[in-house]
């Protein structure tokens, strides 16, 4: 567990894998004739899956901000975990006969059992700091926007377990500060011989120089005194940051991107893949003939239409559709902007706009994810002149294309879909198409699926 983990965390930890040793053997009785050898690997594998299950989740981690719904929301994951190491274990053990009675035993018992004992403690928690216990006491350097934000919220939730004892600044500020402590500036706090009972010391403000930061931290050290920093770019970034290590060097990254890690890279491919040959197999199969003939009977021309999209890093790559517009028509006006496809467009065809409004040309879209260049979710590919347009005018709009394009999205199912008349309709696309970068699970995709699927059965006013 990490070093910075506290004793009610620990004793959090010792609790829960006793309960999870006791609503085994519990459940065992009473669904098993009698214990076997096998259960007691079972029951360990139980308990290291317990303990790097809440590890991963950072469940222990955060305990004194955690509101009990985010613990309950923990506390469903963490078994749920437990669930598939038992269901996996139990059939490679080839004991089939108790393993359903016993996973459901254990699994409903469990999560009654954890969800009580946490409820318990955290009333327990509470009380106990009302009454001054457990409290941690904090001192302020620096009052700004943070620094307020902050002090709001150790004083509306007395069960984080902080007190306020004072803010340090700059004199000037002294009147600022509102009802607050205010203990002098720095060069006064760090000289004077008072003994203030301070456990950390949080510094919300970058206008401190070097050699005094130092001198913070020596003084901290000496006192033993834990010193945290609350970056002043935090109010840009409230929840993208993440912090990594290049050698012995922290870096601070302002975006969080899922799929940087190559396993997630890895599930979303094989998922895409599953996913695409299952189309093809019940779908693509017997519906592509069938559009086939119908664009040919409907005009002259090729079945596919094929245009170059900007996919991952930029990088271009032909993407295809079911062709829907005449032949001769044209994706760039004669002054050279791109011609975007517009209600009653006269260039598409009449079975083009049933394709169009259905989203069935967007299906040949599943053989560039097959050929890896796109995702079945994930920002919309636009064309290359429509990008060469609109990289200058949205700021961040490049993000987009860190990640595979897809044939559908999070800004597309969220109404941002077909022509876009304006920078600012872009630019909400593009904040949608980010979010989903900084926030991609496997679930999120399946949602975005179930969400085109059911948009695309309702009609969309922007489908043309």
């Amino acid at each position: 567990m990490p070093q910075s983990i506290s004793k009610v965390n620990y004793f959090r930890l010792l609790s829960d894998i006793i309960s999870i040793v006791c609503v085994f053997v519990f459940s065992s009785f009473i669904t098993k004739p009698e214990l076997e050898k096998s259960d007691s690997i079972l029951l360990l594998l139980l308990v290291i899956g317990w303990y790097f299950s809440t590890k991963i989740s950072n469940t222990y981690d955060d305990f004194r901000t955690e509101r009990y719904i985010g613990e309950l929301l923990l506390i469903f994951q963490n078994v749920l975990v437990q669930s598939v190491i038992a269901g996996q274990v139990l059939f490679i053990l080839n004991r089939h006969e108790y393993t359903r009675r016993f996973i459901f035993a254990y699994i409903v018992i469990l999560l009654i059992v954890l969800i009580v004992k946490n409820y318990i403690i955290k009333k327990i928690l509470f009380y106990y700091r009302q009454k001054g216990g457990n409290i941690r006491n904090v001192v302020f350097v620096g009052y700004n926007e943070i620094t307020a934000n902050l002090i709001t919220q150790i004083q509306e939730n007395p069960h984080y377990g902080f007190r306020v004892i004072g803010i340090i600044a700059k004199e000037e500020e002294v009147n600022d500060i509102g009802g607050n402590t205010y203990l002098g500036d720095l060069r006064k706090f760090l000289s004077m011989n008072e003994d203030y009972k301070i456990d950390e010391i949080i510094i919300t403000t970058d206008e401190i120089s070097n050699s005094l930061m130092q001198e913070v931290f020596m003084v901290s050290e000496r006192r033993a005194i834990r010193t945290k920093i609350v970056p002043s770019y935090i109010t840009y970034y409230p929840s993208r940051l993440q912090f990594k290590f290049f050698g012995n060097y922290p870096l601070i990254t302002f975006r969080s991107e899922p799929l940087q890690e190559y396993h997630w890279r890895l599930v979303k491919r094989v998922f895409d893949i599953v996913f695409s040959l299952l189309v093809f197999l019940f779908i693509f199969s017997w519906l592509f003939p069938i559009i086939a003939i119908l664009i040919k009977l409907d005009s002259k021309g090729p079945v596919f239409f094929r245009q170059y999209r900007w996919g991952k890093n930029n990088k271009k790559f032909k993407c295809f559709k079911f062709r829907s517009m005449r032949p001769e028509s044209k994706d760039v006006t004669e002054n050279g902007a791109f011609n975007q496809a517009k209600m009653n467009d006269p260039r598409i065809t009449k079975l083009g706009q049933f394709l169009r409004s259905s989203s069935l040309d967007e299906l040949p879209q599943f053989i560039n994810v097959l050929l890896g260049d796109m995702s079945i979710v994930g920002p919309r590919p636009h064309a290359h002149e429509h990008n060469i347009r609109t990289k200058d005018e949205v700021d961040s709009y490049l993000v987009r294309h860190w990640i595979k394009p897809g044939i559908t999205g999070w800004a597309q199912v969220n109404g941002f879909r077909g022509e876009t008349k304006t920078i600012e309709q872009m630019e909400q696309r593009v904040k949608y198409d980010i979010w989903y970068i900084e926030n991609w699970t496997l679930g999120l995709d399946f949602k975005i699926i179930f969400m085109t699927v059911y948009n695309v059965i309702k009609g969309e006013d922007m489908a043309y």
